[in-house]
């Protein structure tokens, strides 16, 4: 079991000894490690995954995809299964796999083993199970207030993008998506339908359907932008005339000026600055459902 112990209001430590706690009543022999920093779960996930049955990721959707960058570092064949308790501020996939929040509830979905195969989408080499995003998303992320963000939770990314995206001008930038060059200011690459909360920036994308749906945003002016993002908790956002919404398997994203960095995000953390290949793999992780 891997946990952040800042997780949960720092409840994180709590929460991992009463699953573990919960999982030894259940015949499950379990171990816990502590993360410090970013990236831990990533290494602690790569050292562990060849010894285990089953990886637990207790924490928010940040340690989730930790674990998941980690356990893609594994062949697929020997790829423990992830079993994951929510215990962060914002739990997306938790949602959209329907997984108790209540820790004996979540003890007993990871002791019954029914599993479902998940895809992965991948971004410069690193994975993520909800969505990448680019532009103003990334800037979203970037600028998002921690105490707004537990406080409100959804409405704080759409309030935080109304901001962002009316401070400044969006940049523009290149996707390429089966031969056919758009110019953007915002880009999804969804792999669940939920973003941020129980809205959805991509709401028809399935996580088992081996595609990744792509939300191309091509308003180029602030007013263009808060309509969109005032359409969003609604679905609304989809009936806006500059968007275009593709289903695919890849995307290939440049910026226009190189001189002008555009940040993109994964799982709601920054990842890294244009350009950047999206891609799909699917069916390569094992999770523990209900």
């Amino acid at each position: 079991m891997i946990f952040n112990p800042a997780s949960g209001r720092s409840r994180g430590g709590a929460i991992a000894s009463a699953v573990q706690a919960g999982l030894t009543t259940q015949g499950i022999e379990a171990r816990l490690y502590t993360t410090s920093q970013p990236q831990d779960a990533v290494s602690i996930a790569s050292q562990v995954a060849p010894e285990v049955d089953i990886l637990v990721a207790i924490g928010g959707d940040g340690t989730v995809n930790e674990v998941v960058n980690g356990l893609a570092n594994a062949p697929r064949e020997s790829r423990p299964c992830l079993g994951i308790v929510p215990a962060g501020t914002v739990n997306v996939l938790a949602l959209d796999l329907r997984l108790p929040f209540r820790v004996d509830q979540a003890c007993h979905v990871i002791a019954g083993g029914k599993t479902l195969s998940l895809d992965l989408g991948k971004v410069n080499e690193r994975r993520f199970l909800l969505m990448m995003g680019a532009g103003i998303d990334a800037l979203t992320v970037r600028n998002i207030d921690p105490q707004a963000k537990r406080r409100f939770k959804e409405l704080a990314f759409v309030g935080t993008g109304l901001r962002s995206g009316l401070a400044e001008q969006p940049a523009l930038f290149r996707v390429l998506v089966e031969g056919t060059e758009y110019q953007v200011t915002y880009f999804v690459a969804g792999n669940s339908r939920y973003y941020g909360g129980r809205f959805g920036i991509t709401p028809h994308a399935d996580i088992t359907d081996g595609l990744l749906d792509f939300l191309l945003f091509t308003g180029t002016t602030r007013a263009s932008l808060a309509a969109f993002w005032l359409g969003v908790p609604s679905g609304l956002h989809l009936r806006n005339r500059h968007v275009v919404y593709l289903l695919s398997t890849r995307a290939e994203i440049t910026p226009l000026d190189p001189e002008v960095p555009v940040w993109y995000q994964t799982d709601g953390e920054l990842a890294g600055c244009l350009p950047a290949v999206v891609e799909i793999e699917p069916h390569a992780v094992d999770v523990i459902v209900p």
